[in-house]
């Protein structure tokens, strides 16, 4: 794992970190890159957002894209929730849509007395 790329923003709070890893091309998954960049950096994995994971034809390393946020709470107000579904199982994801959907319908309006 080599970083190409580190930046920065103390504005936002957060690191944009672009790394190659080597031949994991095709078997790396989204939630192996996020735990081995959290050993690497020494931070949680509920710190770390995925951006992207690149694979570039004819070789066998990953590029990766990650922001690593302060506190867990910056990275819930900054980071897009779209990204950090996108690593979860199908089974996680299927639970979270059923839960978005009862917080959506509302409840049964109470009947009136007469």
């Amino acid at each position: 794992m080599q970083v190409q790329k580190k930046v920065e923003s103390k504005l936002l709070g957060r690191q944009y970190i672009e790394l190659s890893i080597d031949g994991k091309a095709g078997k790396l998954t989204r939630k192996e890159a996020i735990s081995s960049l959290a050993k690497e950096l020494g931070v949680g994995e509920d710190t770390i957002g995925l951006i992207r994971l690149e694979e570039q034809s004819g070789r066998s390393s990953v590029l990766g894209k990650f922001y690593v946020y302060g506190t867990k709470d910056a990275k819930g107000r900054l980071h897009p929730r779209y990204l950090d579904e996108r690593s979860l199982s199908k089974e996680e994801r299927e639970k979270l849509k059923q839960e978005r959907k009862k917080a959506k319908t509302p409840a049964p309006a109470p009947e009136a007395k007469k």
